[in-house]
């Protein structure tokens, strides 16, 4: 079973993707680090001294806090 496994792993289709997922996710960490740390101080200076560090990206409605009745 291991030496099926072995051969499956090493036709090239499956070690092309585990590739792939690694250096989706480098790229996915600079592209972030470069959008805090590079883009977004001078575009906070330009709007004002406008501190986009607290600022998180919310993909779910807020929900109130109020229910109505």
């Amino acid at each position: 079973m291991l030496k099926e496994f072995k051969e499956f792993a090493m036709r090239g289709n499956v070690v092309d993707l585990a590739v792939g997922v690694i250096i989706g996710a480098a790229f996915g960490k600079i592209v972030s680090s470069l959008v805090e740390d590079v883009l977004m101080p001078p575009i906070g200076l330009l709007l004002g001294h406008v501190d986009f560090s607290p600022t998180r990206n919310c993909t779910t409605p807020q929900r109130s806090t109020m229910e109505s009745s």
